[in-house]
């Protein structure tokens, strides 16, 4: 009896068969803004805490040493958040998955996609990113990617990856039709 090779699929959300075309995260700047009013706010509370805390109370330095750790721990919590937010263009399926420690996977099958939105406001379009709104048709609701870098080349590669799914359709159908 020959044993069958059970294969490891990473991620682990796909489905035998199915091939990742596109992977990405939101835009940098996603991370890079909130990290830089965390360092700017600390900038200032270094700079003028000490004027406003009255050594009789509590030791400055200690207060801000806390304030600076939490800072820390809030920027690595940001870009792990930023890290654990993937979005997934797969031969089959588009595919959203968020979390840090829990995770949640949302797709929408390729054949199901109705109509796919980009849109980008002023600073999208300078610094080169937006969403794309995906809706499905029945009851699966719809998807946004948001802040994602080049929306409109995931836009192309969408719709490329939906003709290309409806005519694999079409032509294993073709196929199982002269079977019968």
């Amino acid at each position: 009896m020959k044993r069958v090779k059970k294969e490891f699929i990473f991620p682990a959300f796909l489905i035998e068969k199915e091939k990742i075309i596109f992977k990405t995260h939101p835009h940098w700047l996603f991370v890079v803004l909130p990290e830089l009013a965390l360092i700017f706010l600390g900038i200032l509370l270094f700079k003028y805490f000490p004027l406003l805390w009255p050594e009789e109370i509590y030791p400055a330095d200690k207060v801000l040493i806390i304030f600076g750790l939490t800072g820390l721990f809030v920027m690595l919590v940001i870009f792990l958040y930023w890290i654990c937010i993937n979005y997934y263009l797969t031969n089959l399926r588009l595919i959203e998955e968020r979390g840090i420690i829990g995770k949640r996977i949302i797709s929408i099958w390729l054949d199901k996609v109705q109509d796919i939105t980009c849109s980008f406001g002023i600073w999208g379009r300078i610094f080169g990113f937006g969403d794309l709104e995906i809706q499905s048709a029945g009851t699966y609701g719809k998807i946004v990617f948001s802040f994602l870098p080049q929306p409109r080349k995931l836009q192309e590669e969408i719709e490329r990856a939906i003709l290309e799914f409806k005519n694999r359709k079409e032509e294993n159908s073709r196929k199982f039709k002269y079977f019968i």
